[in-house]
């Protein structure tokens, strides 16, 4: 009798590994057509999808991007039932994790911080219990929540993600790596960002020179931080260095990128930014408006990235007196920002400003003081719910480096 259930079980086995098969083969022509990407013998239809997705966000493509992460969580959340080598819990439970990661990151990049927070906080908690806390993936994870955490103005949680993740990957690690560059490119940033110059400048300096160490000096990845060095001496108003690292950093977008990627309107705009800084209209205004035609085509102008360089060639106009020119772009802005990150973020109370003083300019000064008003009643109330008082940052485009799974 105990031969006959031995003999049934392993019928059973063997018929749901065959269904499972059969299934995935059904589902191959339609992941074919979604992904675009031939298949490799090696690969299961969620690696498809997850690289699908990475390629998708890599292209700036982010809507695709997210659909294709989607997907890659369907399948890996499917009940993996009978298989012949059947994954263990903690290998199902970082491929969920993994897509989770991925698909916060694509909500993040859509202005969609939200539905990104919670994504990532179930990302991190998978990790967590499968790996323990001390790990270079759960580091990932804490290093992308905290980016999150910086495009929310949640300053105090931000920078305590980003030093509990490089904490995590120096005691881990036995040598410096791309994650601690990246680590480090993201925490002076941070530190940049909130005018501390001197502890960024150093950061900046040591991610920069693992970058070109491991990867080389023009390689994509190292644009980023060769960008944030432009944008930290133009803080501290040392245009000549600001504009090398600026040019550098365009250089490499565009031989890694090509000439239309939405990373290379970005150097544009930081370019065209320190021109209109250093009064050279005429060379920032035709930089700025060719940066504005590629996020047009590539993204639409309905995302924070746009929303900036709208920001940036509406301060040209008004620094030329081109009124009635700057008024569209800086109205588009604030309807962007106040869209994806609410009324009383400081970058949309500073979009707030500059759209009232432009509206006054122009002549429709009943317009400029309700929205002066308004502006006040938000400032207020962003006080008052501001746990650590009053943060006044530089509302200037960083590039953070993410890490995908």
């Amino acid at each position: 009798m105990s031969r006959l259930i031995l003999i049934a079980t392993a019928f059973c086995l063997c018929s749901s590994a065959l269904g499972a098969f059969l299934t995935e083969a059904k589902a191959e022509p339609v992941a074919s057509k979604l992904t675009g990407l031939p298949r490799e013998s090696h690969e299961s239809l969620w690696q498809r999808y997850n690289k699908s997705g990475k390629k998708a966000l890599d292209g700036a493509d982010y809507d695709r991007a997210k659909l294709m992460f989607e997907l890659a969580l369907i399948e890996a959340k499917k009940n993996p039932g009978y298989e012949f080598r059947t994954p263990s819990y903690s290998d199902l439970s970082l491929k969920i994790a993994a897509s989770t990661n991925n698909l916060a990151e694509a909500h993040r990049l859509l202005g969609q911080y939200k539905e990104a927070e919670v994504l990532f906080k179930e990302a991190l908690a998978l990790k967590e219990k499968a790996l323990g806390e001390e790990n270079m993936s759960v580091a990932n994870t804490l290093n992308n929540l905290a980016v999150l955490y910086q495009n929310m103005a949640n300053y105090a949680e931000a920078e305590r993600l980003y030093k509990k993740a490089l904490a995590i990957e120096e005691k881990v690690s036995s040598q410096e790596n791309a994650p601690i560059a990246s680590s480090l490119n993201n925490l002076a940033a941070f530190y940049d960002q909130q005018g501390r110059y001197a502890e960024a400048e150093a950061m900046y300096k040591r991610s920069l020179s693992i970058k070109e160490r491991l990867l080389g000096p023009a390689h994509r990845d190292t644009a980023s931080c060769v960008s944030n060095l432009g944008l930290l001496y133009l803080h501290k108003k040392e245009y000549d260095k600001a504009e090398s690292f600026y040019r550098r950093a365009l250089n490499i977008r565009e031989a890694t990128l090509g000439m239309t990627h939405p990373l290379v309107a970005a150097e544009m705009s930081h370019l065209a930014e320190l021109y209109r800084l250093e009064k050279k209209y005429d060379q920032a205004e035709p930089l700025l408006e060719k940066a504005m035609g590629l996020y047009e085509k590539k993204l639409g102008i309905n995302n924070l990235e746009a929303a900036m360089c709208m920001a940036n060639l509406g301060w040209l106009y008004r620094d030329e007196g081109k009124f009635r020119k700057a008024e569209p772009l800086f109205r588009r802005t604030l309807g962007v920002r106040d869209r994806l990150l609410g009324s009383s973020h400081p970058e949309t109370l500073a979009a707030m400003k500059d759209y009232a003083a432009v509206l006054q300019k122009v002549g429709r000064e009943k317009e400029a003081k309700d929205l002066d008003v308004r502006l006040k009643t938000l400032k207020d109330q962003a006080e008052k719910d501001a746990k650590s008082g009053k943060q006044k940052v530089k509302l200037k485009p960083r590039a953070s480096e993410r890490v995908l799974d």
